[in-house]
């Protein structure tokens, strides 16, 4: 790394030591851009702490991810690379993040293919360019190569957010030993980062952690919601010709609800959310229990049409996000590389309990509750 240029104070890893280079991103506009992105966008409704952004994401991963390279004892130009493909990783997101990108991936892309072309063009890759190939950072920063210690499963940037998010949100469920993780782990040629055996318990913290900060945080049904309406608001926007993309790309969250109440048809959505009158849940279904059948008629989005047809009233049906496979992570034993999910019958356990808490949501004003849940369970026959 360059001569040290600046120190930062993180709430959650102390001090953060950046180079001369690193700091003319840190200082750039689009890295500037992520203070106003809230890491986890409409959470803040039921957890009032949640209000850490990008920003302060970024270094963190970038502070894991170097100590990571450290400890597999890496290149020293490798490492220069791996921390500028670690503060750049979450460049190209937009306002609300994944909330957002959710409905405007088809029209602007997704943050990975936005942040690569902040990354290859412009100001960034001018001083980039001063002491790396902006390519190579961007393959990194994507999680090509070494760029796995940054995405992957036991990634960087998912022991920082569950980190970060546990103690913003107040919630006990994200401690992970990232000491005991970073001790352990070891770069296997052909397949890239693995942990050995004595990191075993560490592995299974961090995936427990990881399945409750969904199943509490980020799936909560009043996160959901409120999603679920911002996105309403959202595809109201994508009709409109007179909204401004391209605006709404260079700003944060706030500003972007500011654009969308412009919109006649969103305005009323974006109402609703400032003032945290949101819509209620009619009905819960449990994903797993459902009949093949059921779960098209939801996931098509036939179940939301005929409700308003039906009822005449404004509803909303969410179905559960994939939380991924938790066994995927290698462990490096005396007869080779084991998924964690062999060895450990917590883990293997994981999968089916995230089936058993996964809903689908069908959400409406609470005056409408009765008449949308009795029509939802003549429709779908529950």
């Amino acid at each position: 790394m360059n001569d040290i240029a600046l120190n930062i104070r993180d709430p959650v890893h102390g001090t953060l030591q950046f180079g001369e280079v690193e700091m003319r991103i840190i200082d750039s506009p689009q890295m500037q851009r992520l203070r106003s992105i809230r890491q986890l966008a409409m959470a803040h409704y039921v957890y009032p702490g949640a209000h850490h952004t990008r920003f302060e994401h970024s270094l963190g991963t970038c502070h894991l991810a170097d100590r990571m390279a450290m400890r597999l004892g890496l290149k020293k130009d490798v490492r220069r690379r791996l921390r500028l493909a670690a503060l750049l990783h979450d460049v190209g997101h937009i306002a609300f993040s994944h909330e957002a990108e959710e409905v405007t991936h088809t029209r602007l892309g997704t943050h990975e293919e936005i942040g690569r072309k902040m990354i290859l063009s412009g100001s960034l890759a001018k001083i980039i360019g001063e002491v790396d190939e902006p390519r190579k950072v961007a393959d990194y920063a994507m999680g090509h190569s070494y760029g796995a210690l940054i995405a992957g499963d036991i990634g960087a940037d998912r022991m920082d957010y569950l980190l970060r998010d546990a103690h913003y949100t107040g919630v006990a469920y994200g401690v992970i030993d990232v000491e005991r993780i970073l001790s352990t782990i070891e770069w296997v040629r052909a397949w890239g980062l693995a942990v050995r055996r004595g990191g075993l318990e560490a592995v299974e913290s961090l995936l427990l952690a990881r399945f409750e900060m969904f199943s509490t945080v980020y799936m909560h049904h009043t996160v959901r919601i409120a999603s679920g309406m911002l996105q309403m608001a959202l595809r109201e926007a994508m009709r409109a010709k007179s909204f401004d993309w391209a605006g709404a790309m260079n700003e944060g969250d706030s500003l972007m609800l500011s654009r969308l109440h412009s919109i006649p048809t969103a305005r009323p959505f974006v109402e609703r959310i400032r003032a945290r009158n949101l819509y209620k849940r009619a009905l819960a279904l449990n994903w797993k229990k459902l009949k093949k059948e059921q779960r098209a008629e939801i996931s098509s989005g036939r179940l939301a049409r005929h409700l308003k047809q039906k009822t005449g009233a404004s509803v909303y049906v969410d179905i559960p996000q994939d939380f991924g496979k938790a066994a995927d992570i290698p462990i490096i034993t005396q007869d080779g590389l084991v998924p964690v999910g062999k060895l450990s019958p917590l883990v293997a356990a994981l999968d089916s309990t995230i089936e058993s808490r996964s809903f689908a949501l069908v959400c409406c004003e609470e005056s409408e509750r009765r008449r949308v849940e009795k029509e939802a369970r003549s429709y779908l026959r529950v």
